[in-house]
């Protein structure tokens, strides 16, 4: 039995930055209807050019400004074509937009590499193209795994995909697919073959599901046999889809970004149920789901390994609330959190109930020392916010233990014990299993 992957839940705590989009469009109205449609939806600086001439110009200038680029092909002269050719020069991917579905014309796009066409005039046509853009973007953080034995078909599958903007990452057989899976824990897609050496994709598709859930990883079957069954038997082992060659690259496209659709949404929810409304931490139920989850993979490791629970309290914020009103109270959590986020970016951060807060490490610099914790709680003290014209400094304390325990209660119960020994101590200081930890 392989060991099954435990993904840590990643909730971005970002803005996400603009991104910029080229309209080469010389319809103004409809330019400037989907200019104000695309940046009300998304994060999107869309700019308008009315000419190729113009298009050149720009694109000369900043070669490296835009994401992608829309533009119209309403007909199959040649001087529509022009302006996807010169976009192409510049290795901006397009979004044509189209009069109509002729099979020319899609056949005249698709050899241009445009990433997708949509019919103008079709009510939906606007919020497509947001969507797209949306879609396309987040491919750009997708990693995408080719598995086939045939180098003709994965360059082909390969070529398709980076078009889409994924990032792409080739194997020839089902052992070498696994063996980049986990050197690359974070791929989201899988494409793989059936028929190849060494190990098949079925037999890959049962074994990658004893690592990796179908809400972790969509896996999508592909093979050309003839038999019917072999669908149902990619399903059963756990693909998420199945495709028979030979396949629309067209239709191949929107099955990926079907079950991405419907990673994300999966993802979404998970995000909601575990994360903290106010702060954007994870909350009480993700930090004991994971914790506990981790002291699961511990049993299966050879060395000790070394974890540090810290329990955190905000001093005296009842009398924040009661002098300052609850709104305040929530900007004293709010900011008690991004100080949080910024010491310990790299450890699990939970709010676990009105001001207390807990954080998992798997850090090793806790074992010696708790200095770097010390430097928090300084940060915090040392702070001055201001709040509706007031002034309001507070501090917090905290409970830290670095003893193993035999499950994760055992551990926060300690932390909470040392916590309690800060507060009882006077506030504003740390309390933990080391001596030279005692400081304020």
């Amino acid at each position: 039995m392989q060991q099954r992957h435990s993904r840590k839940l990643t909730i971005s705590r970002t803005t996400p930055a603009k991104i910029n989009v080229l309209l080469l469009e010389s319809d103004a109205n409809y330019a400037l209807s989907l200019k104000q449609v695309i940046e009300s939806s998304l994060p999107v600086d869309v700019t308008i050019v009315r000419t190729a001439v113009v298009a050149r110009r720009l694109l000369e200038k900043e070669p490296n400004h835009f994401f992608l680029s829309i533009t119209s092909v309403l007909n199959l002269d040649s001087s529509a074509f022009e302006k996807i050719d010169l976009l192409d020069e510049f290795n901006l991917p397009v979004i044509a937009i189209v009069h109509e579905y002729e099979d020319e014309m899609r056949d005249q796009l698709i050899k241009r590499n445009v990433i997708d066409y949509v019919l103008k005039g079709n009510k939906f046509d606007r919020r497509y193209i947001c969507d797209l853009i949306s879609r396309v973007h987040k491919n750009s953080s997708i990693k995408v795994l080719v598995v086939d034995d045939s180098k003709v078909s994965r360059f082909i599958v390969a070529r398709e995909l980076a078009l889409q903007k994924f990032q792409v990452q080739l194997a020839n057989d089902g052992v070498e697919a696994i063996a980049r899976l986990k050197e690359n824990p974070d791929i989201k897609l899988v494409l793989v073959d059936n028929q190849m050496p060494q190990m098949d994709g079925y037999t890959f598709t049962a074994q990658v599901r004893e690592m990796y859930s179908k809400d972790e990883l969509v896996i999508i079957g592909i093979s050309g046999s003839a038999d019917p069954r072999l669908a149902v038997k990619f399903l059963k082992a756990g693909a998420n889809d199945f495709i028979a060659k030979p396949f629309n690259y067209e239709m191949l496209l929107c099955r990926i970004t079907q079950n991405l659709d419907m990673l994300d949404a999966i993802s979404m929810a998970k995000r909601i149920s575990n994360t903290d409304f106010l702060t954007g931490l994870y909350n009480r139920r993700y930090f004991f789901e994971y914790g506990n989850k981790l002291f699961e993979t511990f049993e299966m490791q050879s060395s000790a390994p070394a974890l540090t629970v810290m329990m955190m309290d905000i001093d005296f914020f009842k009398r924040i609330n009661d002098k300052f009103g609850h709104d305040t109270g929530d900007e004293v959590i709010k900011n008690f959190a991004s100080i949080l986020q910024k010491y310990f970016a790299d450890d699990v951060i939970a709010r676990i109930g009105g001001e207390e807060f807990a954080v998992i490490s798997q850090s090793t610099q806790y074992s010696d020392s708790f200095d770097y914790i010390n430097q928090f709680r300084l940060a915090v003290a040392n702070q001055t916010m201001l709040i509706k014209q007031e002034k309001l400094r507070y501090t917090c304390s905290i409970g830290v233990t670095t003893v193993l325990g035999r499950d994760l209660d055992e551990m926060v119960v300690q932390a909470d014990n040392y916590l309690y020994q800060a507060k009882y101590a006077g506030r504003n200081q740390i309390s933990g299993n080391l001596t030279q930890s005692n400081q304020s």
